[in-house]
């Protein structure tokens, strides 16, 4: 092999590196907006926590263990069927709308920004059984919303739901960093 050839390829390499690096830097921040979301969802209204929904933990679990790329898609998964759950306009209260535009505003800010960092990762995960769970457990939780026909009470169970996916999220989101900072 050429000199010339040998340096291109460590160049390729490194710039590979780098940049898979920037893009999943967005982790370190997570934590921080994700603040900034569940916020929103407080300000939303009602008392989220006297709402008991089922919740799947069991996958949490699972995932909390798994490959950084696994937890990553992971977290874009659930992100995308929380905007797809939340985007519904017509069904909400006027004076809420305002509040659940900043709330879908930040969601789609993580996701695009996950995103990258899941574009970096060239194998597809090893984990896809966690799809199908995670899509039936948000589909489980839009027919319940349209079952009380979007009461108020299904949004309070709706938030509820949320905000505990996004505080196990958060979790998730702080051991991926804590692994790619040991890489």
């Amino acid at each position: 092999m050429k000199q010339t050839q040998m340096w291109t390829y460590i160049c390729v390499i490194f710039v590979t590196l780098l940049s898979q690096c920037s893009a999943c830097r967005w982790l370190g921040r997570y934590r921080m907006v994700n603040a900034d979301s569940l916020t929103l969802i407080e300000k939303m209204g009602g008392h989220p926590e006297a709402v008991k929904v089922r919740f799947p933990g069991h996958l949490y679990n699972l995932i909390g263990d798994a490959k950084v790329e696994d937890q990553v898609r992971f977290l874009v998964l659930n992100l995308d069927q929380i905007i797809n759950l939340m985007d519904s306009k017509e069904h909400m209260n006027p004076e809420q709308w305002k509040l659940v535009e900043y709330f879908l505003k930040d969601l789609h800010r993580h996701s695009s920004e996950l995103k990258e960092c899941v574009a970096q990762y060239q194998k597809p995960s090893h984990l896809e059984s966690y799809k199908k769970k995670i899509t039936r457990h948000f589909r489980t939780l839009k027919k319940s919303l349209k079952k009380e026909k979007y009461s108020s009470h299904a949004w309070e169970q709706i938030r509820r739901a949320v905000k505990t996916h996004l505080q196990r999220m958060e979790i998730i989101a702080n051991n991926a960093n804590k692994s790619l900072a040991r890489v």
